[in-house]
């Protein structure tokens, strides 16, 4: 297997003086590595009772990786076995705390409920306190490399096998879920019964009851951000309305009230790890998992096209999702046949067994995935407010049609009030 950190470019990587720069650098020089060496044998230690004594561990601070919020370090030991650490560099708080343990119990619950391959985590610090003087995640180094993107990146003669394995991430994410929408929780040691608290980003934090909810305060709350940033454009204005209506096209009716499946949040090829065979080796970054409406489990841009390339481009994407819905939907009448049997049925996890309402088969994700309004979903979704005019374009496209113009739409939305 190769090493982590092998590719890993270190301060090359980083903008010399940028805030980056400047935070990796008072990491690296006063943490106390010395002890997050020790906090990892101690930890192989527990775990094998035969490690031999003289086993050693070597972090490399000259090669590591960065994210939006984390330095990413590896840790070798002697017998060739790597771990990696996962190091908050930005300013720590109780927002960050709770991000941080969050993110662990995720990880926990996937690991023990669902196959989906990702990194066991072994050690955690959130206190700033302790000898090391920063948070750390210490947790498994799975193998794999990213690829650019799964429909073009992937030979043809693998997309039977990547296609299943990237189905059952969605099917079994689709059987893991909650009464109500937010973070998953395990209290400050991740390992407590699941309970949802708030959403960190949600204009609307929560814990939520309905999808619409999630979906109509998350929407409005960015309508009122493109208002603030072209007051009286009567083009931006129409673009919120589009995409405020585009709400009652993709909204599942017999899904509002859940269960709400556990949804990744950024299940793109940047998070996806594959080996030179493309076995699917690891899911990684659920930093912003929680548990969401099933129509936001269908948002995936590696199974969206491209409006500005032709039919010929965007063919393996198009060929590519046919297959991934074919696999979701063999897997989901699997489990119907399970459920049918008697087995396999599990309420909500934050809810008791014996709370658990009754009721026929719910619209699978198959169907809501190989429907126009998960492209809807997924376009309204991923709109941010300085993009959302393209956004609404395409948009009101699929949901008018190529015969109703932008400026028709302009003359019926500019005049009325959106809040």
């Amino acid at each position: 297997m190769a090493r982590p950190g092998q590719d890993w470019s270190g301060f090359a990587g980083l903008s010399p003086g940028s805030e980056t720069y400047k935070r990796v650098k008072l990491v690296l020089s006063s943490a106390n590595f010395e002890h997050l060496k020790k906090c990892a044998i101690d930890s192989r230690r527990r775990r094998q009772m035969d490690l031999p004594p003289d086993i050693d561990c070597s972090i490399n601070l000259t090669q590591f990786a960065t994210g939006f919020n984390n330095l990413v370090l590896e840790l070798a030991f002697s017998d060739n076995i790597y771990w990696i650490a996962r190091i908050p560099y930005r300013a720590i708080n109780d927002n960050t705390k709770t991000s941080l343990l969050s993110e662990i119990a995720t990880m926990n619950i996937v690991r023990q409920r669902t196959s989906i391959p990702i990194p066991r985590v072994f050690e955690f610090e959130m206190s700033i306190d302790e000898p090391f003087g920063y948070p750390y995640v210490l947790m498994e180094y799975l193998g794999g490399h990213k690829l650019d993107g799964l429909a073009k990146s992937i030979p043809r003669q693998y997309h039977i096998k990547a296609a299943k394995q990237f189905a059952n991430v969605f099917a079994e994410l689709q059987n893991l879920t909650f009464s109500r929408i937010g973070r998953l929780w395990c209290g400050e040691t991740a390992d407590q019964a699941v309970e949802i608290i708030p959403m960190a980003w949600h204009h609307s934090p929560g814990p939520l009851e309905t999808s619409l909810e999630y979906f109509y305060n998350q929407r409005q709350g960015e309508n009122r951000e493109i208002v603030a940033l072209h007051p009286n454009n009567a083009d931006w204005l129409t673009a919120c309305w589009v995409l405020k209506a585009a709400l009652a096209h993709t909204v599942i009716e017999d899904r509002v009230r859940g269960p709400f499946p556990l949804c990744h949040l950024d299940l793109h090829f940047g998070n996806l790890l594959f080996d030179d065979e493309y076995n699917l080796t690891g899911v990684i970054d659920w930093s912003d998992a929680q548990a969401a409406p099933i129509e936001q489990l269908s948002v995936c841009p590696e199974l969206v096209i491209f409006p500005g390339l032709s039919e010929e481009k965007n063919r393996p994407i198009v060929e590519f999702k046919k297959l991934v819905i074919q696999f979701v939907k063999e897997m989901e009448n699997e489990k119907a046949k399970e459920e049918e049997k008697g087995e396999g049925k599990t309420p909500p996890l934050n809810q008791q067994q014996g709370n658990m309402k009754q009721s026929q088969r719910l619209t699978p994700l198959s169907t809501y995935m190989a429907s126009e309004s998960a492209e809807l979903m997924h376009r309204q979704y991923m709109a941010s407010p300085k993009g959302s005019l393209w956004a609404a374009k395409r948009v009101a496209k699929l949901i008018y049609g190529e015969h109703t113009t932008w400026e028709q739409l302009r003359k019926v939305y500019s005049c009325m009030p959106l809040f």
